[in-house]
């Protein structure tokens, strides 16, 4: 899975995002983020659970919201096109800012039914 996709880096295959820590301002045109006024950043467009835009949450260890490049944790909440959250997701950030998320419910059930 790749996403979301900018014009910085080519993604890593397997990693959800490389957003945190990149060295580009979410203002500049290359930038698949948008900085929104309440400090969390979106991107807009498809997402891996079928959303239309995702909402970025990064965050310090003690939970206190802080800038993509200083994050060691991260939420996304994708939404679908009535605004209806469709999944939140959590992560850790490595010091090269790539994202590492939790494996979800579902894709443990699907490995142990195709191990049976």
């Amino acid at each position: 899975m790749k996403f979301p996709v900018c014009e910085f880096a080519e993604s890593e295959p397997g990693f959800y995002s490389q957003c945190a820590s990149c060295p580009i301002d979410s203002s500049s045109s290359g930038c698949a983020l948008n900085e929104l006024e309440d400090g969390t950043y979106q991107f807009q467009g498809v997402t891996p659970n079928g959303g239309v835009r995702a909402v970025f949450h990064f965050r310090d260890n003690e939970g206190n919201q802080v800038i993509k490049r200083e994050a060691v944790h991260v939420e996304i909440h994708e939404l679908d096109d009535r605004d209806h959250l469709i999944t939140v997701l959590y992560g850790m950030v490595d010091p090269e800012g790539i994202i590492y998320l939790k494996s979800s419910g579902a894709e443990i059930a699907y490995s142990r039914e195709k191990n049976q």
